[in-house]
């Protein structure tokens, strides 16, 4: 693939050379399992754990060449620490960081195609070199009329090649992952659904401005605002916001009660997001939001939202209450698992009790910041427990509860983990839920 100092001058578009680019990876990963067999016919010592990191590594090239719904797989597992190894999750972090950027003449290209015009004829200025790449498309600035703009300019081809590049995805998936495809298949299908829409630039504007619409009482975030008419199919363009990104913003060293004011923000955010809209941001990753000098959080990237269906929210959040978990309440905990699908018609006795002891714990702790009223992130003990029951459960080798119960695992496992890097003790009372009780805690302080 020919690139330039500025960029790539070509992306793999058509179903044959992406097809190709993936059987690379999966020959990559077969070769991985083979060394790894033979070790252990040798009688040498291997572990899982370096099997999945060479996996996820040569993986991790393939997508980032690929980008698209490949480098969307990649940062949909790095949020999902319960369903795949710690390695493996590890490894794929990188994604949001490594995407490198098109080249100058491919930027117009596609700018030209969706909005009938070169950048240079619509903005007064053009920075030609990207700002940010990700995985569906690249950031760059521009200027019209003395206001400084961002305008996202989605990779060729994208699109188009999602529905082909899950398909061949399926293909491999259980060898990377030694998951069975039936086990995989409603995850990949939330997936795919997602990078659709993602991919539709028309529709994240309308989202977008419908989002910032029902937040518009929160006056301690900050959205951009959009231009339709220098939107295209493949075209968004919206205010610049200044900020850091989380990598960027800790690498300043900013005070503790900085950190926990953002934190605080977020926590709020969300829990507004879940527990009254009933609608939430996708993927709650580090690159939504910018870290502003004026003390707000810029929100951006929110045009794929998710709604939480009426009696998702209800079994979900029961799982909460402590008194669920009590023995004369065991009819109600079942019927809470089978409503999330957690169990299964299959399940004999004994495999019920264990999925039910398991889901059990893991529902308790993660529970924990909603239950405590006030959570430290920085404790290691709490993320220590998290990790261990989400082994049991990845190696299981099985992806129970409904789709939509995987997504909202793995909201909040992404907000724990980005509380966790900004090191803060937040409240976490959640006045939504009737069953806690937080009499003990003295009033809430106002970091904000």
């Amino acid at each position: 693939m020919a690139s330039t100092p500025e960029g790539q001058d070509k992306l793999p578009t058509s179903k044959i050379a992406r097809a190709s680019q993936f059987l690379k990876g999966g020959l990559k990963v077969g070769a991985n399992m083979v060394k790894y067999q033979t070790k252990k016919l040798l009688g040498q010592e291997v572990s899982d754990e370096e099997l999945d990191r060479e996996n996820a590594e040569d993986l991790l090239k393939t997508f980032t060449q690929l980008r698209g719904s490949a480098l969307k797989v990649a940062q949909t597992i790095s949020l999902d620490t319960i369903n795949f190894s710690k390695s493996f999750v590890e490894v794929m972090q990188n994604a949001q960081y490594s995407v490198p950027p098109m080249s100058g003449p491919l930027v117009v290209q596609v700018f030209k195609r969706s909005i009938g015009q070169p950048p240079e004829k619509v903005f007064d200025k053009f920075n030609i070199q990207a700002v940010r790449a990700a995985s569906l498309g690249q950031v760059h600035e521009a200027w019209k009329d003395g206001q400084k703009l961002a305008v996202k300019i989605q990779y060729p081809g994208i699109a188009e090649s999602i529905q082909s590049d899950m398909k061949i995805f399926r293909t491999f998936a259980p060898r990377i992952t030694r998951i069975p495809l039936e086990e995989l298949e409603p995850y990949i299908q939330e997936m795919e659904e997602k990078f659709l829409e993602e991919a539709d630039y028309r529709k994240e504007l309308s989202n977008s401005l419908a989002f910032q619409q029902l937040c518009q009482g929160l006056p301690y975030l900050r959205f951009p605002q959009y231009y339709p008419e220098l939107c295209g199919d493949k075209v968004l363009t919206m205010e610049w916001l200044d900020g850091l990104h989380l990598r960027e913003y800790l690498a300043t060293s900013p005070a503790y009660e900085e950190r926990q004011r953002f934190g605080q923000i977020i926590w709020d955010f969300y829990n507004f997001q879940i527990h009254q809209l009933r609608q939430v941001n996708a993927d709650p990753h580090p690159g939504n939001f910018l870290f502003r000098s004026d003390g707000k959080l810029g929100v951006i990237d929110f045009g794929c939202t998710k709604k939480i269906p009426p009696d998702l929210y209800e079994s979900y959040f029961a799982l909460g209450d402590p008194s669920i978990y009590e023995p004369k309440k065991r009819k109600k905990l079942d019927e809470l698992f089978e409503k999330l699908a957690i169990y299964r018609p299959t399940d004999k006795p004994q495999q019920r009790e264990q999925v039910r002891d398991l889901f059990s714990r893991f529902a308790q702790i993660l529970a924990t910041p909603y239950r405590l009223g006030r959570m430290d992130f920085r404790d290691t003990a709490f993320f220590e427990a998290l990790n261990s029951v989400g082994e049991e459960i990845a190696r299981s080798r099985e992806l129970r509860g409904l789709r939509d119960f995987l997504f909202l695992n793995r909201t909040f496992l992404g907000l724990f983990n980005l509380f966790h890097q900004l090191g803060v003790e937040l409240d976490t009372r959640c006045t939504y839920l009737p069953y806690y009780d937080y009499s003990h805690l003295a009033a809430p302080k106002n970091v904000l």
